[in-house]
């Protein structure tokens, strides 16, 4: 698979976000408030890449040849809470803000390295699927307003109606049959 079409992929096609159903709950949170994303997406995404690109080489290097491949979540936990809790004193100490994350981050990175071929892949596909998960909060930030607009302000009915627009969502782009990308590119 080439770089672009595992990025189209784990964005549109599959996107990691709503098919694989990482940071659902994020999300609908994240999409409802009115927080800068840009910082905490710039620390999650060296805190992913980081943590994958050294989990792989773990991975391949040191356990696959003792033949402890399947120990891999757990290095890769710690390496990601050793990325994660420095990035986050770096962030404490230039902006005074504090954005720890968890579960979304530690999913993609597992994510990635299951369906990731060789280390640019795998990285690839940790970058794709944090950018299905930041792309989508602006498109349910815009359904939010719209929801808020035509109904009362209830915080229930607009988380209710922003995870039905999800689930529209997911549908749509579930839908969409990839077979016309063969057709289109000739093979």
């Amino acid at each position: 698979m080439r770089l672009i079409e595992i990025l189209l992929f784990y964005i549109l096609f599959s996107s990691a976000a709503l098919v694989y159903g990482l940071g659902i709950l994020p999300v609908l949170e994240t999409s409802l408030s009115r927080g800068h994303l840009f910082l905490r997406a710039l620390k999650m995404y060296c805190v992913v890449v980081a943590t994958v690109a050294l989990t792989f080489l773990i991975k391949r290097f040191l356990l696959a040849p003792l033949e402890l491949g399947d120990l891999y979540p757990l290095v890769a936990l710690l390496i990601f809470v050793t990325f994660a809790v420095f990035f986050e004193i770096i962030v404490q100490l230039t902006a005074r803000n504090t954005c720890a994350e968890f579960a979304l981050p530690y999913l993609a990175i597992i994510l990635a390295l299951d369906e990731g071929n060789g280390l640019v892949g795998s990285i690839m596909v940790s970058i794709a699927a944090l950018t299905s998960y930041y792309a989508l909060i602006p498109v349910l930030r815009s359904l939010g307003g719209r929801i808020a607009l035509f109904r009362n302000a209830d915080s229930y009915r607009q988380k209710i109606g922003i995870l039905l627009c999800m689930l529209v969502l997911m549908l749509a782009l579930y839908s969409l049959d990839s077979s016309w990308l063969n057709f289109a590119v000739g093979k």
